[in-house]
């Protein structure tokens, strides 16, 4: 009989799980709000209705005939010991997460293996399973991912680096001094959309509501303090990007995240900075956009079941 498994991503806004065989192939989908600001409790539970449903999808012969289901995958936000399947740290944007056990929780109730990782290091696992750029890539790979924070993973020979306390890749934790406050400040703070707001919020406080996104937009139609931003903006992602090459040297240097969804208006600029800096990086977008975390998520069973 044909293996496949479940794969769940958790993210700050929806939950998105899927039934995935070996291929990486979707079999069945499901998609359900985090509801993060109810706390972890909820979030477990409205993970297993996402097993739940993939489940009764199955039985119902309506996707995934003939397989059996070997496992769970978890990618999901905060610091994971991947060892425990536990989350060892998170920030309070979801209350009670932090400690949450996940592989105990969702072993009990479903009596199968389960696994689970950070959502970055997930995302960078399943672009070395399914992104085509990546085949045969056995160096050091690295990504970043710029969303509303800044996320990052490393790979060495296919295999994600988690580190001692697994918070190895977690770039946006890194400090850096901030000319403008005078103080260390985390590099999320500036390199992520957040930062570019943070960054337009001090030439243009009177538009401080605007998005990351937006504010790219305004600096396409040459709004100048958007243009001063986003320009400020890339020379911090660019030192980030120089950094990275001189502590990892990687082979292929992903960006991934939503706010790469606007690189048009940005990428070969950024590139040109990078090149400025001495740089020798071969900077790629990821492939799998939000498919990574569900295609990260199902790696992981498949990936303990090599090593069985």
């Amino acid at each position: 009989m044909t293996r496949a498994c479940y794969a769940v991503d958790v993210g700050g806004t929806k939950i998105a799980a899927a039934l995935v065989d070996e291929t990486g192939r979707e079999l069945a989908a499901c998609r359900r709000p985090t509801n993060a600001a109810q706390g972890g409790a909820a979030v477990l539970e409205a993970m297993a209705a996402c097993i739940d449903e993939l489940s009764a999808t199955l039985a119902a012969g309506h996707a995934g005939q003939g397989y059996t289901v070997a496992g769970i995958g978890i990618s999901a936000a905060g610091v994971i010991d991947p060892v425990r399947a536990a989350v060892a740290d998170a920030t309070d944007a979801m209350p009670g997460w932090k400690g949450t056990e996940l592989g105990a929780w969702f072993s009990q109730r479903y009596g199968m293996p389960v696994y689970a990782a950070n959502d970055v290091h997930c995302a960078l696992l399943g672009e070395l399973w399914l992104n085509p750029a990546l085949a045969g890539r056995q160096g050091t790979v690295a990504m970043l991912a710029l969303g509303t924070g800044l996320g990052g993973a490393i790979a060495v020979q296919g295999r994600i680096q988690a580190g001692k306390h697994f918070l190895a890749g977690h770039f946006g934790r890194a400090l850096v001094y901030d000319a403008s406050s005078g103080k260390a400040v985390p590099v999320e703070s500036l390199v992520s959309g957040t930062g570019l707001q943070n960054l337009y919020r001090r030439g243009h406080s009177a538009q401080a509501g605007q998005d990351g996104a937006a504010i790219m937009r305004l600096a396409a139609s040459g709004d100048v303090a958007a243009s001063s931003a986003l320009s400020t903006w890339l020379d911090h992602l660019a030192l980030q990007l120089h950094n990275i090459y001189w502590t990892c040297d990687p082979e292929v240097l992903l960006l991934g995240g939503g706010v790469t969804d606007t690189r048009q208006l940005w990428w070969d600029t950024l590139l040109e900075r990078v090149a400025a800096l001495g740089a020798s990086l071969d900077i790629q977008p990821a492939a799998l956009g939000n498919r990574a975390g569900i295609a990260g998520a199902a790696k992981l069973v498949w990936n303990a079941d090599e090593k069985l």
